[in-house]
């Protein structure tokens, strides 16, 4: 293309303008939609800034829960809701998912606890009635740990919560918890003074922990030297002793509990720690055992049976308890081919001691070498162990130590390792040897010579009484109707006695006459005296005419 060409080309090309640009206003109409994008843009952020940690929480069941419904709750503020739920993949459990106010994060300790709150009747009361019109809801407990935590195995069963409650917390082992739940009564005295909170097992899983919250101001009262034992129900016991019954509260009989007390002997011992650890004993007697450190153990041996003899069965001299069985096992003697059953048992000097009479004499038994010198009098003097039957009805046994003048000769070894005390049989023994001993005295008689003349004797005794029927017959027969006779005879003469003795019989009537002219002569006589004591004269002289 030339040069004159390529210059009308370019004469073509209009020539551009520059044009001002002018800002058009949108309709009014975007406005309320573009302020609402950005209000909830706002919120959106807000609540991303805002929003606390996710916690997970595993329970058996998902009764009662609702993602989006139930709400987690502190002290009954709403702090979370739950926000999922779903299977675990382990267990088959259920894995709660639920959301925490950012401001109740500081809550969500190692140590918080987390439970379902439902309708629940439970030793300490009722619980959960406000759930039966707004619905399940899970409860924290924060913890005091300094870790935090986010994954929580949740509580099957409400925990108490003694948080803000004057007191202090304690620990009892046990071999079981038996009738004590969460909530059971603690008493002092048959007064509540606290509640079990809490029971876990042992590791090794042969015990439970039990803890106790013993509240202001009886846990002033739990002392090193307190003793915790059980109260649930109605303690009926037989023992040797007979039946005792016991019981610490209306309360522990119906829905179990445990009682706490500190022996009398040592009220001065400091208080527990918090936290300190106790053994829960069975029964109000085991637990006021006296822990006495001087223990002289002993075996014996009885040929009786120990059928009714339990470990724990009282020893006693004269009444009076100063020891208990410890064990009771079988041996075989090699010697004698025979099995020995051997009684092995405590005997605590210092119960015999605590009886000992103000000013009376004591035996001295401070040294071992004093101490093996007074059993070995004591044995010497007669001494020996007997079982002795503590109740007739229930068969229970215990060893008694008495003096037996006629026991035979024993002494003791002391080298051995258990020493063993000698031993007479026990009255039930004695009784079925003096049984035994009549049995052979009556095999020893001559029954058959004794039945022999005894046969004789009854043939003689029936003739006798056939002999005095015959003479009784005779009677009947031939003297019966002359008695009858004589006794008519002797009913007339009665009869004639009896007219002869009337008042209307003549004979009666003459013999009044006959003594009433007897009468008139005897006070003749009488005149008659009396004349003659005052005129003795007058047997000389007569009656004169003018004497009276």
């Amino acid at each position: 293309m030339s040069d004159t060409e390529h210059k009308h080309h370019l004469d073509d090309i209009p020539d551009a303008h520059l044009i001002e640009h002018r800002w058009h206003i949108p309709p009014l109409v975007w406005v309320i939609p573009l302020v609402a994008a950005l209000i909830g843009g706002w919120i959106v952020i807000e609540r991303w800034i805002e929003r606390g940690p996710v916690i997970s929480i595993s329970f058996l069941t998902a009764e009662g829960i609702e993602p989006g419904k139930t709400r987690i709750r502190y002290k009954n503020v709403d702090i979370g809701r739950v926000t999922a739920v779903k299977f675990a993949d382990a267990d088959g459990g259920i894995i709660v998912s639920a959301a925490i106010d950012k401001h109740a994060s500081r809550f969500l300790r190692d140590d918080s606890r987390l439970w379902v709150v439902r309708p629940r009747i439970s030793p300490g009361g009722i619980t959960g009635i406000s759930t039966l019109f707004s619905g399940a809801y899970i409860s924290l407990a924060a913890g005091k740990a300094e870790e935090q935590r986010r994954d929580f195995v949740g509580l099957e069963v409400a925990p108490i919560n003694t948080e803000d409650a004057p007191g202090r917390e304690f620990v009892l082992h046990t071999v079981d918890v038996g009738s004590l739940d969460i909530g059971s009564p603690v008493l002092f005295r048959r007064v509540k003074a606290g509640r079990v909170v809490g029971y876990k097992l042992d590791d090794d899983g042969r015990g439970v922990q039990l803890r106790v919250f013993v509240d202001a101001p009886f846990d002033r009262f739990v002392t090193t030297d307190t003793r915790f034992w059980q109260a649930s129900g109605v303690d009926f016991s037989f023992g040797a002793e007979g039946l005792k019954v016991e019981w610490q509260s209306l309360i522990s009989v119906v829905i179990g509990g445990l009682a706490f007390e500190s022996p009398a002997d040592n009220p001065l011992a400091p208080p527990a720690s918090t936290g300190a650890t106790f053994t829960l004993f069975g029964d109000h007697d085991e637990a006021m055992k006296r822990p006495y450190h001087d223990v002289r153990p002993f075996v014996v041996y009885f040929n009786d049976s120990l059928r009714g003899l339990a470990v724990g069965a009282p020893v006693e001299f004269r009444g009076i308890v100063i020891g208990e069985v410890r064990s009771i096992g079988i041996e075989y003697d090699k010697a004698k081919g025979i099995f020995r059953t051997p009684v092995e048992i405590d005997i605590y000097p210092q119960r015999l001691r605590d009886r000992y009479r103000e000013g009376a004499p004591r035996a001295d038994d401070s040294t071992d070498a004093a101490h093996r010198d007074l059993v070995n009098r004591l044995i010497a003097a007669g001494m020996r162990a007997q079982l002795k039957t503590g109740n007739l009805i229930t068969g229970q046994l215990y060893v008694g130590l008495d003096f037996f003048a006629k026991a035979a000769p024993a002494k003791l070894n002391w080298n051995d390792k258990r020493v063993e005390l000698p031993t007479v049989p026990g009255g039930l023994a004695q009784l079925q040897d003096s049984i035994g001993n009549i049995a052979d005295k009556l095999d020893k008689m001559p029954l058959d010579q004794i039945s022999s003349q005894l046969l004789t004797t009854m043939r003689s005794l029936d003739a006798t009484l056939h002999s005095t029927s015959a003479l009784v017959d005779k009677l009947n027969t031939d003297v019966a109707p002359e008695a009858k006779a004589a006794l008519a005879d002797a009913r007339k003469a009665m009869d004639a006695a009896q007219a002869t003795l009337s008042q209307e019989s003549p004979l009666q009537s003459n013999l009044r006459d006959t003594l009433k002219q007897l009468s008139r002569s005897a006070r003749a006589l009488a005149d008659l005296s009396d004349y003659l004591e005052r005129h003795p004269e007058s047997l000389i002289r007569g009656k004169q005419g003018g004497d009276q």
